[in-house]
This record gives C-alpha cells, structure tokens and sequence, in this order.
C-alpha cells in the first residue's frame, strides 16, 4: 500500500491530524455511549524536572478496570496523562504520539515543549467540541532550552495553560491538589517530590470514590514517572510499592486520624 498523493493545495503538510483526515482515517462516535472514564494524575515540579503519578482504576458506576496506564511518554522527554473516557484518551495518547513523530519526519526537526503543548489543543478541541467522549490531558516534559521540568495543563475546550508548581486532572483532583498545596515547595528533592506526588493521590483514592489508591492485595500501585535531563522513566513497581508503604504505615500509626503535619 502506497502512500496518498494530495495536490499542493490539499497537502496537509506536517500535521498528523489533517493528514489523517484527509485519508479517512480519523471517525467521531455520533452519541454518548455508557464508557469507563479515567481519573486521577498529579504532575508537579522538582529542582531537575517533573514528577507524574497517575491511579490505575477506569469507573463507569463500578470499577470497570483496576489497571489502567493512564501516563505514557509521548517522546522521550514528554510524557501525557489522561483523564476522561479511557478508551478516547488511549486513542488520544497515540494521537499526540503520532502527531510529534510525523511532525519530526516531515520538517526534519523537532518541536519545542511550547509547540507540542499548543499543538494539543486543537486535537482537545476536535475531539472534545464534536464528541461526546471528553478527554482532559496533561503534559509534561524536560525543555532542553531552559534546562527544567515544565507542565501545561487545558481546560475542556482545548485553553493551554502553564504551570510554575504543579497540576492535577480528573475527579480526585480536590483531594490531590490540597495535598499538594500544603507539601509543595520550590526547589524540591527528586525523591521529596516523588514522595510528595504519591502521597496526593494516596489522598485522593482515600476519599474519592473513583480514584483508585495502591492495592496491596492485588500488587497494583500507581503509575509513577519521572522526566528530567535523562528522559521519561518510569520507577520501578518495588520503589513504588515501598513508598506506599510507608506512607500506609503511618496512617494505620494514626488510626486514619487526621495530624497536625503532611503525612
């Protein structure tokens, strides 16, 4: 199979989006249908780059799956968290992934974190404005120029907005963020900031519903990245499981009883 041929004025040019298009290869679901929504992912700074946790659990009134990678990178120094319908947001993962790899062939350069950042937003707006599938991302990279860990995060219609501290997407996003609030500091250690980012959504599985906590029985833990000057990783599923815990261990000490300092 060949590739398409478009004349100088269809060529979609650089754009993933409007090639696909164009060949008939992107469709939109014409109704709402009753599917599993993705919740909760933290990202925030640190003195060498950014940390993301992300829960596990997809719910649809239940617990439809309790082992959903809702991070992945989308290079190999930008990561993208979903929340929303799980199954748009996979698509939307490749999509974004795509969309940088084919802008990289066709121009023979990479984008910015700035371009890739603004170059979600359109792909918000289509799929969120003519869909009734939502999907809320979040991204996170090493810029390369600047030297740091850099977050943008977009409202539902596609507005990129940036973040000096940190960002928190999908339903336990009232609990995680007040953690936040009350650990974050400029100038965090890696391992202060990793500690700090599971403990938000520790918070946020200990009181939203939909939000799916570390599970001991099961040996499922939230996803848990790092992306600094090295590159996206993702830690190991011991080092995660260990800080959950010690983060366990201290609120069965507490018998679940609220203290006076960030636990």
């Amino acid at each position: 199979m060949g590739l398409p041929l478009f004349s100088p004025s269809e060529d979609p040019g650089p754009s993933f989006v409007h090639f696909a298009e164009m060949s008939g290869l992107l469709t939109m679901p014409e109704r709402a249908i009753d599917a599993p929504h993705a919740t909760t992912v933290v990202a925030l700074r640190y003195a060498e780059g950014v940390v993301m946790v992300g829960d596990r659990r997809a719910t649809a009134g239940y617990i439809a799956n309790r082992d959903v990678r809702k991070i992945e990178a989308a290079d190999a120094f930008t990561a993208i968290a979903i929340s929303g319908s799980a199954a748009r947001g996979m698509e939307f993962i490749r999509l974004a992934q795509l969309s940088f790899e084919h802008y990289q062939k066709m121009t023979d350069a990479d984008l910015t974190l700035e371009g890739k950042a603004n170059y979600l937003s359109p792909l918000i707006q289509r799929n969120n404005l003519s869909s009734p599938l939502v999907v809320v991302p979040l991204l996170a990279g090493w810029d390369p120029t600047r030297r740091e860990g850099r977050i943008f995060e977009y409202d539902g219609a596609g507005g990129c907005y940036e973040r000096q501290d940190f960002a928190t997407i999908g339903s336990g996003t009232p609990f995680a963020e007040s953690a936040l609030r009350l650990g974050f500091r400029t100038g965090l250690t890696r391992n202060e900031a990793l500690d700090l980012a599971a403990l938000a959504i520790y918070e946020a599985g200990d009181n939203d519903p939909s939000t799916g906590g570390p599970d001991f029985v099961r040996g499922i833990f939230p996803m848990v990245v790092t992306i600094d000057a090295d590159g996206f990783a993702e830690l190991p599923t011991d080092d995660v499981r260990a800080r959950y815990e010690a983060i366990n261990e201290r609120r069965t000490q507490a018998q679940g009883v609220a203290g006076g300092t960030l636990r």
